[in-house]
């Protein structure tokens, strides 16, 4: 059933973030730092990139944003509705992805609001909320470079992305985007780290309070970031990312790196700003933000397991395979 953003809105609602988290007193943990240990989820329907025809249009009106959640709430009914016997073949594409799963996928509706603004995406910067791609970007991740060297997209697990292989689910970082399979992670804290352990893929995201990064020489799936208290907001900053963990969505290289601030607003709503530059792919940095939900009382984190039983790459390494005998691949 729809439910107008009057009524839902105050699920992420967040006026003035700043000042409210300036002004707001947290609780401390027992080595003093804001207290954000809890379970947390960053779901929303405001998507990540901003549709090309909004252009420059950061927020809807209020109208808008009713008509937004109301057409979110149509679509997921009618994806939850049984299959119609009459129904025709799917349309031929040249990949399967996994629209089948989305049906299981537990619906949320909510709108991103943020100082009292509808957003119309997670981006806000560049102005058109898009993601400032150089030309010919793709070529210059990983991937692209091994493409060019020769190697096929097909010819084994490695030059497979992260996601598919179960590497990392969020890509290079939770919660910068949403994962509609399970948006929820944990916050647990000590007197020198900051960790988060992501629901989906079981990942753990380590910030070290400190002001020195590891040696450039090791490289890690989700970077290596240090932080700082600065009054209730953390402070973090993340570069030596491993070069396969470059994904379609948001594609990096080795000069990938990601400036965060997490500002505790009150018991329940951490306002999330981030800013991602990478000279090989984009033709500037990227900002987006997003607001984290404590969830419920009661609410759990459950066991993943992506890669166990998992027959989806073995498919696909053996499709490629016998194309490559009936010689439709090279």
């Amino acid at each position: 059933m729809f439910r107008p953003v009057l009524a839902s809105c105050a699920i992420i609602l967040a006026t003035a973030v700043a000042a409210q988290g300036a002004e707001f007193s947290p609780r401390l943990t027992e080595y003093g730092h804001p207290d954000f240990q809890g379970i947390w989820t960053n779901e929303t329907q405001t998507p990540f990139l901003r549709p090309e025809e909004l252009e420059t249009k950061q927020s809807y009106s209020l109208a808008e944003a009713n008509e937004f959640e109301r057409g979110k709430t149509q679509m997921l009914e009618e994806r939850a509705a049984p299959l119609g016997p009459a129904r025709t073949a799917p349309e031929l594409t040249g990949s399967i992805q996994n629209q089948s799963e989305d049906i299981f996928k537990r619906p949320f509706f909510n709108i991103l609001v943020i100082d009292g603004e509808y957003r119309t995406s997670i981006l806000v910067d560049p102005p058109n909320g898009r993601l400032p791609f150089k030309e010919n970007c793709r070529a210059m991740d990983i991937y692209g470079q091994w493409r060019a060297a020769g190697h096929g997209s097909f010819d084994g697990p490695e030059i497979r992305e992260p996601g598919e292989r179960c590497l990392s689910d969020w890509g290079q970082l939770p919660p910068m985007r949403v994962v509609p399979v399970s948006s929820n992670f944990k916050f647990v804290q000590n007197q020198d780290y900051v960790v988060l352990y992501i629901e989906a893929g079981a990942e753990v995201r380590i910030i070290k309070l400190s002001d020195t990064h590891s040696t450039a020489l090791h490289k890690k799936w989700r970077g290596d970031s240090i932080g700082y208290w600065d009054d209730n907001t953390l402070v973090v900053h993340t570069n030596n990312f491993h070069r396969q963990q470059s994904v379609i969505r948001v594609p990096s290289s080795e000069l990938f790196e990601v400036d965060e601030r997490f500002t505790l607003i009150s018991d329940d709503e951490i306002f999330y700003r981030y800013t991602v530059t990478d000279p090989n792919i984009y033709t500037q940095s990227f900002t987006g933000e997003l607001m984290l939900s404590r969830m419920p009382s009661g609410d759990k984190l459950y066991d993943y397991a992506c890669h166990e039983g998992n027959y989806s790459l073995p498919g696909i390494l053996a499709g490629a395979r016998r194309q490559e005998r009936d010689g439709l691949i090279r």
